[in-house]
């Protein structure tokens, strides 16, 4: 037991001195300072490394002069081109992306996103959660929100699991609950064009929505991508199946066409906006359905932020007696790793 134990420490000194020694990737700034660090990722205009002093700490893309790797990484430009390699120090506002068999110059301000290649599994992830609460003394009201989302990507595809749940209880009316959990995975397929297969299931109690599930594909196509803005369109179709409260079960096909817009700063503090507006439209039964989602998120300290969600989900064709439309907005802090 006691060679045990001390093969165990000898391992977790070795695998401590070993996490260290990656932290060997340079960061050079407009200002002159010099940081030793190990390179995490470049998006929204935030550079994100982490250092043996100050813990993870990010940069403002635009006060980046040169940088330099021996890890490989995804570089992705503005253009929707992407170069894997590492990063060799380059002249001031450039970078070498070491490729074979030459390697590629490139402008940091041409580039919009840096991911690191191979790694664990957990070093991939992105994610956030966050939770609001209300209370109304008048009619003794109390409003629950959680929401949640988190990402994997890979090289060639980038996954993404979200689960929304809202629970409203009155003194003088019965509780309602509005629950969302959406899965998403596309497969990057040129410059800025991507492959969608999506799935949703969706319940709703103030539209007695018992249950919607959801199935389709698609493509993806990014208009505008830079270190402020995103700007997508997508279009597919989808199968849904559908159950409301008193109502017999529906199979409906859709055609799908939507938006996202994502607005991003980052000034010493992350502020994000982001807009998606999806419509359906149905094939088999004449309707059409619009869901609206948008966030707007704001740092507090380190990677704790507040936020305000705002839903509306809209039906122009729903059963006899049944409303056609929800609307919600909420406040909330999270958290995002």
């Amino acid at each position: 037991m006691r060679h045990t134990a001390n093969a165990v420490v000898l391992l977790l000194l070795l695998s401590g001195r070993a996490a260290a020694a990656t932290k060997t990737d340079v960061i050079e700034l407009r200002n002159g300072d010099r940081i030793t660090c190990e390179i995490r990722k470049l998006e929204r205009g935030k550079l994100t490394v982490k250092t043996d002093g100050l813990g993870t700490v990010a940069i403002e893309w635009d006060d980046v002069e040169r940088l330099a790797s021996k890890a490989t990484y995804d570089v992705e430009l503005e253009s929707g081109q992407r170069v894997f390699g590492s990063l060799a120090r380059g002249d001031a506002g450039m970078v070498l992306v070491a490729t074979s068999p030459d390697p590629v110059r490139l402008q940091l301000t041409d580039i919009v996103r840096i991911a690191p290649l191979g790694g664990t599994f957990w070093r991939r992830l992105d994610g956030s959660v966050d939770a609001g609460f209300s209370f109304t003394q008048a009619n003794v009201q109390t409003q629950w929100s959680l929401n949640s989302k988190i990402s994997y990507r890979s090289r060639l595809w980038l996954s993404s699991l979200s689960g929304d749940s809202a629970l409203t209880t009155r003194e003088d009316a019965d509780r309602q609950t509005r629950n969302t959990l959406a899965l998403q995975s596309q497969r990057f397929m040129g410059a800025r064009w991507s492959a969608l297969g999506f799935g949703q299931f969706q319940q709703n109690e103030e539209l007695s929505l018992e249950l919607r599930t959801l199935a389709g594909f698609g493509v993806e196509r990014r208009l505008v991508q830079s270190n402020r803005t995103i700007l997508s369109a997508v279009g597919g179709a989808a199968w849904t199946h559908e159950q409301y409260s008193g109502a017999e079960d529906e199979n409906v096909a859709e055609v799908v066409a939507g938006v996202n817009w994502e607005w991003f700063t980052f000034d010493g503090r992350s502020t994000n906006l982001d807009v998606g507006l999806l419509s359906y439209y149905g094939v088999n039964q004449p309707r059409v359905r619009l869901e609206l989602n948008t966030s707007f998120k704001s740092d507090i300290v380190g990677d704790l932020y507040w936020s305000i969600n705002l839903f509306e989900s809209y039906n122009s064709d729903p059963p006899a007696d049944q409303k056609r439309s929800d609307f919600g907005i909420s406040a909330a802090l999270g958290w995002s790793f």
